[in-house]
């Protein structure tokens, strides 16, 4: 292994080697969850007319002076043409929310503060509440025409479909959906539907890793398993790099004879970056890659899978996607002192509590799926010189996927 370097400068190698992830021009029915790579612009002004905000009548303001009386000369029902009052005084046209406007209309009357006195004529009852501009929604008074609505590195989800839709954005310029393989390795792992031996258990974090991906809108195509063999792992290994954008392995990366996999990578031709980082659980994670295709590293222990994934690999996904910068971290404080450690950086699963507060839920082992069960994610503990981490003190949470 390399020498060990911090999860900060393993962070910065990996954010400077992702591979270039093109646009498409995409239909916008299929754009969700996808990552704006275009600006979409107003096409016009927004709203496109004086809209009627209420159902009601629309008057000339100045009408009212000569009397509460008006007689209903037309309807403008939504999504037809604009029509006028015309000239005579004390006339209106009943108007349904979402109407164009009459041009020689200022106001409109809801309904409800109306009176009807026939099938032609009603009366307001509280004539000098209403007023120029009153329940109108302005030409153009959200947005001018050519205005910058979203912008290129938008994620896309339904409000984001309705403004391009508004826009006429049939299709959209969006970053192409990367592919993924995850890959895991290790003779004594079998089939979640088989019977193990005594020397076996189930393959897991494969689909805990394929999970993970989903739930954070990352989709894998493809679920890989190697055994224990040079010969075998080097070729498969350098058909899934030669296909995919990126390479997720689980296992087979430490310092065991059988840890085939960073000889593999490195004679495949890939860089390795780094290959082990001060940090607990997850020491033996590392970076390779070439032009084209990144490859993850994760060690096999399940809980070190998880923080290396969550940590490293999908915010470096979405980054290579083009996401946009994620906001600062949720920051929990210790619910109760926690012992420190000045050598390495510890990753702390923690159950959240009331008041904001963090209370340890640390695994027995790297191995303990169920303890981590109990857990909503982890904080980052930095190395530090004092022997305990106090009640009190603020760190940021990363919630699991």
């Amino acid at each position: 292994m390399k020498p060990l370097i911090s999860p900060t400068a393993a962070r910065q190698l990996i954010d400077a080697h992702l591979p270039t992830i093109p646009a498409i021009s995409c239909p916008l029915d299929k754009c969700a969850g996808r990552i704006l790579r275009e600006a979409v612009t107003a096409d016009r002004p927004l709203p496109p007319f004086d809209r009627s905000m209420m159902d009601g009548y629309a008057i000339r303001a100045a009408d009212i002076a000569d009397g509460d009386t008006f007689t209903i000369v037309a309807q403008a029902p939504a999504g037809t043409p604009a029509i006028e009052l015309g000239s005579t005084s004390q006339t209106c046209v009943e108007i349904m929310t979402g109407a164009v406007v009459p041009a020689d209309a200022d106001c409109v009357v809801p309904y409800e503060v109306t009176e009807p006195i026939d099938e032609q004529t009603i009366r307001l009852l509280n004539p000098s509440d209403h007023t120029t501009g009153n329940c109108i929604h302005p030409l153009g008074s959200d947005h001018p025409s050519g205005k910058i609505l979203l912008a290129p590195n938008t994620a896309i989800g339904g409000r984001e479909i309705a403004i391009a839709a508004t826009c006429g954005s049939a299709q959209l310029q969006v970053t192409k959906m990367p592919t993924i393989a995850i890959v895991s390795t290790g003779d004594e792992l079998v089939d979640v539907a088989a019977t193990p031996e005594a020397h076996q258990i189930r393959r897991s974090n494969d689909l805990s890793i394929e999970t993970a991906l989903a739930n954070a809108q990352l989709s894998a195509q493809n679920r890989t398993h190697l055994p224990d063999d040079a010969a075998i792992s080097k070729t498969k290994l350098a058909e899934l790099i030669e296909h995919n954008t990126f390479l997720i392995i689980s296992g087979g990366i430490s310092m065991g004879k059988k840890d085939y996999i960073p000889e593999t990578l490195d004679e495949l031709g890939l860089q390795n970056h780094f290959h082990g980082v001060l940090q607990k659980p997850g020491k033996p994670f590392g970076y390779w890659s070439n032009a084209n295709c990144a490859v993850f590293t994760l060690p096999g222990n399940p809980l070190s899978t998880l923080v290396a994934l969550h940590h490293y690999v999908i915010p470096a996904i979405q980054q290579a996607m083009g996401a946009p910068e994620r906001s600062a971290p949720r920051t929990v404080q210790l619910a109760e002192p926690v012992k420190a450690r000045d050598d390495i950086t510890t990753f702390l699963p923690i159950k959240l509590g009331t008041n904001n507060t963090a209370h340890s839920t640390p695994a027995q082992n790297s191995g303990d799926l169920v303890r981590i069960l109990q857990s909503d994610g982890y904080i980052e503990l930095p190395p530090t010189a004092a022997k305990t981490y106090a009640k009190g003190e603020t760190f940021e949470f990363h919630p699991w996927y």
